[in-house]
């Protein structure tokens, strides 16, 4: 059996049973015209010797070649062995038992390997091994306490590799009364592309009737590949259950195609985007992806939205950018951003996320920033301007003084939240002692020490004021 795979299958002995098999089966023809040769005539002899020397030729040859240690060594056998057999038809005059021999081996061995690779190709080894495999998945009796470590044991691994042909070995697994055999089953058909009829539909069944969150998880994540549009949308209601694993593995299955898919499945996000009570589950974009330009359009459009929708497009959209960033800073995006930031008309909590973006990738420039510290921008806003101009463009005097002066502004405003970050930055880029901790997060809102550093940072803009006032009429 081991006859036309290659080294590294899994079958024992592979690689060791490969050469005592396969070199002998080379250059058996070869050696079969060698032998008929020594038995013939002068006058047929120099035949059959020309044909041995070829066939041994080529079987070197074929030895060397890394493609005869493949699947792909059926056919070459088989050439080799007619190849053999027509040498010998041609310089066969004698009535001699060990010609006959011969041509029965040529003939026999290439209509056997024939009768092999037919089978291999069929895909009926690959199936029995799956078989195999899903047997001892449904056999094991230890398995991780941690659920998602089942995915990498092993056996899953295996099974994935094998179920090339059909997915049917893992099906039969979705009836076993064990969680982890099931998990294991869903785990090994994770985004498969290839579907016999009924077959994703018995895995979006499961997924709908599952109690378990992590079997829901895996099932949808096993249909991450399907292109039907009716069972895309189906999945798309997976973005809204109960458990948040399950609706992060919607969002990885649905929006690694975003280009294709969004236009069937865009009122689902918006639904999920707007609903108060998924608000913490953060940017809606799978990791390592970015959005495709319908999707950017429609969530830019959904940040002039009120609520949690204008939020969470927000955040998606920064996630967007920021790997887009990453990736290559293109000039032409940097300058879009910049241009979106600068426009008093977009709304203001898109405008922050942008404002934090760009801080971290170092893209404000000194323009920018000025118009940022601006009273008319949000309080947010400028408090990120000031930081980042005392951070970077600390050497100009006349930015410096716009955000000193902003920063007594954010000081003096009723907002103890704002005030807090506001104290932090004074403490942090000024060197003002406020009472923060070094390294320690801003206290909670309304304990003692942030009342107590709101009067602090107060105070401090109220002296900045007086030591203007003085150094004017001292002037």
């Amino acid at each position: 059996m081991a006859l036309f795979h290659s080294p590294g299958s899994a079958w024992p002995f592979g690689p060791l049973l490969t050469v005592v098999v396969r070199v002998p089966l080379l250059l058996m023809p070869a050696v079969l015209l060698a032998a008929a040769a020594g038995r013939a005539p002068d006058g047929f002899s120099v035949i059959l010797w020309s044909g041995a020397i070829f066939q041994g030729i080529v079987a070197l040859a074929a030895l060397a070649s890394r493609r005869t240690w493949g699947p792909l060594a059926g056919p070459i056998v088989i050439t080799l062995y007619l190849c053999g057999l027509s040498w010998l038809w041609f310089g066969d005059p004698a009535n001699d038992w060990l010609n006959h021999f011969a041509k029965a081996v040529l003939v026999v061995v290439p209509l056997v390997a024939f009768a092999y690779q037919s089978l291999l190709e069929s895909g009926a080894f690959v199936l029995r091994r799956a078989n195999n495999l899903a047997q001892r998945v449904a056999k094991r009796k230890e398995w991780p306490t941690d659920l998602a470590a089942v995915r990498n044991l092993p056996e899953v691994k295996a099974l994935r590799a094998a179920l090339v042909y059909d997915a049917a070995p893992a099906l039969v697994l979705l009836r076993h009364p064990r969680e982890q055999v099931r998990l294991a089953a869903l785990a090994a058909l994770e985004y498969r592309k290839e579907w016999g009829p009924g077959q994703a539909e018995l895995i979006l069944q499961l997924a709908q009737t599952a109690e378990q969150p992590a079997l829901r998880a895996a099932a949808v994540a096993a249909l991450g590949n399907v292109d039907d549009r009716e069972l895309i949308e189906m999945v798309a209601a997976f973005l809204h259950d109960t458990n948040r694993e399950v609706r992060r593995a919607a969002v990885e299955s649905l929006l690694w195609d975003c280009e294709k898919r969004w236009s069937w499945i865009r009122f689902a996000v918006r639904r999920v985007l707007s609903d108060p009570l998924l608000v913490t589950d953060g940017p809606f974009l799978p990791d390592g992806e970015v959005l495709a330009y319908e999707a950017v359009k429609d969530l830019t459009g959904w940040c002039a939205e009120k609520g949690t929708l204008s939020a969470r497009a927000s955040q998606t959209l920064a996630a967007h950018y920021n790997r887009v960033l990453s990736e290559r800073v293109d000039p032409k995006v940097v300058k879009t951003l910049r241009d979106t930031l600068a426009d008093p008309r977009m709304p203001a909590i898109y405008r922050l996320e942008l404002a934090k973006l760009l801080q971290t990738h170092r893209e404000l420039d000194a323009d920018l920033l000025a118009k940022l510290v601006d009273p008319a921008n949000p309080g947010s806003l400028r408090l990120i301007a000031c930081e980042t101009i005392l951070a970077d463009q600390a050497d100009k005097p006349i930015l410096r003084s716009l955000a000193s002066s902003a920063l007594k502004d954010l000081a003096r405003l009723s907002n103890r939240e704002l005030a807090l970050a506001t104290a932090d930055v004074v403490q942090r880029r000024l060197g003002v002692d406020l009472g923060l901790g070094l390294g320690q997060p801003l206290p909670a809102l309304h304990s003692r020490q942030a009342t107590d550093i709101t009067r602090r940072v107060m105070r401090w803009a109220n002296q900045f004021d007086e030591s203007a006032e003085l150094e004017q009429s001292g002037r």
